[in-house]
């Protein structure tokens, strides 16, 4: 049986969805009290253990969704978040970047829940071996959206080469830095004050952090014309940035997109 750990701040607001979870034979966990562990910083690392999904309703704030998130860290777990009817643009980014997992709503129905759970659970199992160019796949009327099952694809044609090789040379000086400092950094994140530092080499101000952020969004504007599947850049709040890995495979794999970035 897959258990399910539903955090909130009002238990009675999640009878519904506890019992369209359990008609699909989930053992649903509702509470109240771990969400306050949580937002106090406490360590639920041994609990978070044992569920395979948490849900993180409508009754949280983003500030709180991103403090719990970090605190999931590591852990194998398929977070959801669920809204009242509709997805704010927070929401569809940290789904778009992984934070989220899926997004579901009290108006799904039993079927909807089931194909959603259900598509989570092959996506985990398969880690990441199928490709498609969706940002997200949406399966329901209402909300319903799951972050979809992404991996390299390995067949780049030259067509597309010359795509991404055109982005690069309308890279700024500044934009190309960057771009290289997050290939050097490989899977890993970078935290904005170590960008700014290794651009500026100077002590960080907010000045400087504006910049990074008007930057990295120009950056992913520019790439918004290639196929990638993802934002170019993914923005992990409150830790930094870390490329996108398809557009890392990539530029490692192509020799000239290589020389571009660590020539610019």
């Amino acid at each position: 049986m897959n258990q399910v750990l539903i955090l909130t701040k009002n238990i009675l607001a999640e009878q519904e969805i506890q019992q369209k979870l359990q008609a699909l034979n989930y053992e649903v966990y509702c509470s109240a009290k771990v969400l306050e562990s949580c937002v106090r910083g406490s360590d639920s690392s041994e609990l978070f253990n044992h569920f395979q999904f948490i849900i993180l309703s409508e009754t949280i704030c983003e500030s709180e969704v991103m403090e719990i998130i970090q605190l999931i860290g590591d852990h194998s777990i398929r977070i959801i978040r669920k809204v009242e009817e509709k997805v704010t643009e927070m929401d569809h980014q940290y789904l778009e970047e992984e934070v989220l997992h899926a997004i579901i709503s009290n108006e799904d129905s039993v079927d909807e829940l089931r194909e959603c759970l259900y598509a989570l659970k092959k996506n985990q199992e398969s880690k990441g071996h199928t490709y498609e160019t969706k940002k997200y796949v949406q399966l329901s009327d209402k909300v319903s959206l799951i972050k979809p099952n992404v991996s390299q694809n390995n067949t780049a044609s030259p067509e597309d080469n010359y795509q991404f090789l055109e982005v690069l040379h309308h890279l700024s000086q500044t934009e190309t830095k960057i771009l290289f400092i997050l290939v050097q950094a490989g899977n890993k994140v970078v935290t904005r004050e170590a960008i700014c530092h290794l651009i500026w080499n100077e002590d960080v101000n907010k000045s400087h952090l504006a910049s990074l952020s008007s930057t990295i969004t120009r950056i992913k504007t520019k790439f918004e014309q290639t196929n990638l599947t993802h934002k170019a850049i993914q923005t992990l709040w409150g830790k930094g940035y870390r490329i996108n890995p398809e557009l890392l495979d990539r530029i490692r794999k192509n020799e000239m997109l290589n020389t571009v970035v660590s020539n610019g």
